[in-house]
């Protein structure tokens, strides 16, 4: 499986383009600011056309996380849905890494992760604000803290952009790629619309 370097915390930033019809983020090393893979959307030209009159959580999203070389690691695919979302996360190899499957919350938000047998591996949960999430394995064991960061009120205004920091508290690679998808699946579930 192609992968990246395991790093403690890293930034994971959406791009702004008020023209772009299609979501892209950089997922750089939080300490040095070296940009360490990024994050496509796959659109087809409906799709874009589509964009424009259909609220986009109606849509199904298709995203590829590529490292530095363009080698595909990670393939994330949500299905049109009307209520509660669902992320499949696939390895370079097409394998199920994890399914995300938003749970129906009114004051907190709660995430479950599951592997390709439906299992519950994991929970993400966070508080009321939607700002402070914390992904943690079935036993209760932290994976990772993932923050949705306020970087300033002229782009909180003027762009409908985010950006994530993820630090790691668990040191498998495997989680580190599970929590890059888990930070893009908050973005879509909570702060895309």
């Amino acid at each position: 499986m192609t992968s990246l370097a395991f790093k403690k915390k890293i930034m994971i930033q959406e791009a702004v383009g008020a023209t772009s019809l299609n979501e892209s983020y950089l997922v750089t090393d939080a300490e040095t600011g070296c940009g360490m893979a990024v994050v496509e959307e796959h659109v087809t030209t409906a799709q874009k056309v589509a964009k424009m009159f259909i609220d986009k959580s109606l849509l199904p999203t298709s995203l590829t996380l590529k490292n530095c070389d363009g080698d595909k690691i990670l393939d994330l695919y949500q299905p049109a849905s009307f209520f509660r979302s669902a992320f499949t996360v696939r390895d370079a190899n097409g394998k199920i890494l994890c399914v995300f499957k938003q749970a129906f919350s009114l004051i907190k938000p709660l995430i479950y992760v599951e592997d390709e047998k439906g299992q519950i591996i994991g929970h993400i949960k966070s508080d009321w604000r939607f700002r402070n999430f914390v992904f943690t394995s079935g036993s209760g064991e932290t994976i990772s803290a993932i923050k949705h960061k306020f970087m300033g009120i002229a782009k909180h205004l003027l762009t409908s952009a985010d950006d994530y920091e993820v630090e790691m508290s668990n040191t498998d690679e495997n989680m580190l790629l599970i929590s890059i998808a888990a930070a893009i699946c908050i973005d879509f579930f909570y702060h895309e619309n």
